[in-house]
């Protein structure tokens, strides 16, 4: 989990106890007299004055270094408060910052379409059926043919170029300030190669920053803050699972395509929060979740596959399962978080309100985060 800075308190100094420093100059002002008295046949009065006037300035003077001990240590410990408080704020800036979500695809077993994953988001859409693939079975695309997976991969890439042209034409003029990617090199590079030949004009690298999920988001993040309104980051990937004996689901397939900008350009993406099973409380992650999007309470829906270990979200309040897409998709592996992130955003789009989302990562147990729609405030 993402935490805020903390920083041990301040070593606070006790007050001074007044009362027994004025019972101690009054005793000691008793003493002085007496001694006086005793001593006048051996010392002549302006010295035995003298010498009482020195040790009650002593006191006083001691009394006074105590005390302006004492407020320098509580001055200190409110200058020490405000610089965490300043610190801590910061830090929220930062953690809080999101970018904008200018275009996206998403294709799947169930469809390529934003009208298709609305219809699957509001159940009006059966999931596809499972095929029998070698010792197991497998959610496919009905386009993309073959076995392999590494040839199902290129096509899949093809394909999400066929689709980039044809759903987000107005993304095509310039080329992404950075790519990255998430998948084989020979699909990003089928990928490239389509693009070249359909639009001569959009150069992309031929060889792309690789995808390391959440940690790369947040990168991302940094990058595109205060960026000129045209920087675009391209962000992609494909991913085929190979069928296999005794798995709880089925392999899956899709294709993912990010363009993000500066934030206010569409649909919102923030840092998101990663749990660590017996490192931390899970309860405690969501709660940070909602205050990173500052909410009060757990979004109305949320995207997620099946995980172990999350009921104590659904008792918190975290509504799973109406949004599960395990029997749309299957196993994807590492592009599952990209995949709910994606259909969040396609709710929070049409909802008009926050949409969580929830996954499993390769680094981390879970990560988990919170799509806002483009009129919320920042």
């Amino acid at each position: 989990m993402n935490v805020p800075p903390r920083f041990a308190a301040y070593p606070a100094a006790r007050p001074p106890a007044y009362g027994r420093w004025l019972a101690a100059g009054t005793t000691l002002l008793a003493l002085l007299g007496a001694t006086g008295v005793l001593s006048q046949p051996f010392l002549e009065s302006r010295v035995t004055a003298l010498l009482a006037a020195v040790v009650l300035l002593l006191w006083l003077a001691a009394l006074l270094l105590r005390t302006l001990y004492y407020r320098l240590n509580r001055h200190n410990a409110y200058l020490y408060g405000q610089e965490v408080e300043q610190v801590e704020r910061a830090w929220w800036v930062r953690h809080r910052q999101q970018v904008g979500l200018r275009g996206c695809l998403l294709l799947g077993p169930a469809g390529s379409t934003s009208a298709h994953w609305q219809q699957v988001l509001a159940r009006q859409q059966r999931p596809p059926e499972p095929r029998k693939e070698g010792e197991g079975s497998a959610l496919r695309l009905l386009s993309v043919f073959g076995t392999d997976t590494a040839g199902r991969e290129m096509q899949l890439a093809r394909l999400l170029a066929l689709q980039w042209r044809e759903q987000l034409p107005g993304t095509l003029a310039d080329a992404p300030m950075a790519c990255y990617w998430l998948g084989s090199i020979p699909a990003w590079q089928a990928l490239v190669k389509d693009m070249a030949e359909q639009c001569p004009g959009l150069h992309l690298p031929e060889q792309p920053e690789a995808w390391q999920g959440q940690k790369t988001l947040e990168a991302i993040i940094e990058r595109l803050q205060g960026a000129p309104e045209a920087a675009r980051i391209l962000c992609a990937g494909c991913r085929c699972m190979p069928a296999g004996k005794d798995e709880s689901l089925p392999a899956g397939e899709a294709a993912v395509l990010w363009l993000l900008g500066s934030p206010g350009q569409g649909v919102r993406l923030g840092r998101g929060q990663w749990y660590a099973a017996g490192a931390e409380s899970l309860g405690e992650v969501a709660a940070q979740a909602c205050r990173q999007s500052r909410l009060e309470e757990p979004p109305e829906a949320c995207v997620s596959f099946s995980q172990a270990g999350v009921p104590e979200l659904a008792e918190m309040g975290w509504r799973l399962a109406g949004q599960l897409q395990d029997t749309y998709w299957g196993r994807l592996g590492e592009l599952e978080a990209m995949v709910v992130q994606t259909l969040a955003a396609f709710q929070a789009q049409q909802q008009g309100e926050p949409c969580g989302w929830l996954a499993s990562s390769p680094s981390h147990t879970l990560v988990l985060g919170v799509v806002s729609p483009e009129h919320e405030s920042a």
